[in-house]
């Protein structure tokens, strides 16, 4: 099997991170975008020693499930990984990719896994976006094909999403059906706007140029939209010129409620620095259940608000933590310890991140909680056991992790801490199944509800319910 070959291949099913699986001459073939009975010709493009990937250069066949995506873009930017199937039936892999991670990397199969619970909206269902602004645009293959003329500036200046494996390539980005639609009326003008003044995008080789990011964020709650534009300091007549404008339109738009301007004259690419707030009082606020939440411009929030507002209701039935002590590990703006201080007796939030901390903190005093309690902490300390042993002894703890799981520091701890009760959120059904082989010494895992709370790609959210043995 070299690389470049075509062959014809049967697609017979999907791997975790949204990929066809095929088998030609006994070796798995990984195939972005196809749809399981699918029989199409792929090109191989890398042969590794335990596995290939390939890429579809004709359908031959289409399967049954195959169905026509919504959105132009799709199968370029990378965003989406299966909007060319039909929701129910996304569901239907979503709860596989759990069942296999428990099975084959947890070894639990004597557990039950439930249907997934769908999300209500399956498009513009995202409170957040973040486009980056880039030097080298990337061309469709519809452009290359066609011979269409480009010009050198056309090139060198684009707004949208990065190319997967390509971070140096930006694709533009016209219409994204995840979003709210005032967001792609606000992108696409701000692109034109930029591209006729000539601004420069920042160079991430280079560190040259002015504009870098551009974040939506918008409010269910209150149908707000905030709108932050991130730059360098890197400011000339053309770039004041666009800033002007910038101001001048947005402030007095009616699209936009919170309007920002960030500096960043850092290397890293994430979004962040100095804010200037140009309209509004650069916040937003979002309900889930009861609970109001301040999304300060850089806050981590779910971003799917309406499915989250789910997803918090199932923790807390799982929890059952009625007058009990629970502690809630990551527990970030307090998204599962406010509404869990409701019914709770206490609820101690332990989270890395201060200005986390302190949101949470700003969240707990704006609703008059006063029995929840946010405390910045190193959770993978080599002495995490000793630091939480000044706290009382819990008897439910929420734990959501990133999406690398529980560090072995932090899960040595709560293996000997041992609360009556864990629910395990997770964004990584194998770190989790990992995690919960650990925890399945000393504890039943008595059932896994798999949430999506991002339709029309890979990512499930599942939450694990564990009971200690005994």
């Amino acid at each position: 099997m070299n690389t470049k070959q075509k062959v014809v291949t049967k697609i017979e099913s999907l791997a975790f991170e949204g990929k066809g699986v095929a088998r030609v001459d006994g070796k798995v073939v990984f195939v972005r975008y196809a749809v399981p009975n699918d029989i199409v010709e792929i090109e191989l493009l890398r042969n590794k020693k335990n596995f290939a990937e390939g890429k579809i250069t004709r359908i031959v066949e289409p399967s049954p499930f195959r169905i026509e995506p919504i959105c132009k873009h799709f199968g370029v930017c990378g965003g989406c990984s299966f909007q060319n199937i039909p929701y129910e039936v996304q569901l239907e892999w979503k709860r596989r990719f759990v069942v296999d991670a428990f099975e084959k990397i947890g070894k639990i199969s004597n557990v039950e896994i439930k249907s997934v619970l769908p999300s209500p909206k399956i498009f513009g269902y995202r409170n957040k976006m973040e486009f980056s602004f880039g030097t080298s645009r990337w061309l469709t293959d519809e452009e290359i094909e066609t011979q269409t003329e480009i010009s050198t500036k056309e090139k060198q200046f684009a707004l949208g999403f990065h190319i997967p494996e390509r971070f140096d390539k930006v694709l533009n980005i016209n219409y994204c059906h995840l979003q709210d639609e005032r967001g792609n009326t606000i992108v696409n003008s701000i692109r034109n706007k930029a591209f006729e003044l000539d601004i420069p995008a920042y160079n991430l080789r280079n560190h040259i140029g002015f504009l870098r990011n551009l974040i939506l964020r918008f409010s269910f709650t209150t149908n707000e939209l905030l709108l932050n534009l991130v730059t360098t300091s890197q400011v000339g007549e053309k770039e004041k010129k666009f800033l002007d404008w910038f101001k001048e339109n947005f402030t007095s738009s009616e699209l936009v409620d919170q309007l920002l301007v960030t500096t960043n004259d850092s290397y890293s690419p994430t979004a962040f620095g100095n804010i200037e707030i140009l309209k509004g009082n650069g916040n937003l606020f979002e309900h889930i259940g009861e609970v109001r939440f301040r999304i300060s411009p850089f806050a981590f929030f779910q971003v799917n608000t309406l499915q989250a507002n789910n997803l918090v209701l199932k923790v807390i039935e799982y929890a059952n933590a009625k007058e009990k002590i629970v502690w809630d590990m990551y527990s970030g703006a307090g998204t599962f310890s406010l509404p869990l201080a409701k019914v709770a007796k206490t609820v101690i939030g332990l989270e890395s991140l201060e200005s986390a901390v302190e949101d949470a903190k700003f969240n707990a005093q704006l609703n008059g909680i006063e029995n929840a309690y946010f405390i910045a902490k190193d959770l993978h300390t080599k002495n995490i056991l000793q630091e939480l042993s000044k706290f009382p002894n819990p008897e439910v703890m929420i734990i959501d992790p990133p999406r690398s799981g529980i560090h072995k520091n932090l899960l040595n701890a709560i293996i000997t801490i041992k609360p009556e009760r864990i629910v395990y959120v997770s964004c990584n059904p194998t770190t989790q199944a990992r995690d919960c082989q650990e925890f399945a010494k000393y504890y039943d895992l008595v059932e896994i509800q798999p949430v999506d709370m991002f339709p029309h790609t890979y990512h499930i959210e599942s939450i694990a319910l564990l009971v200690k043995k005994g």
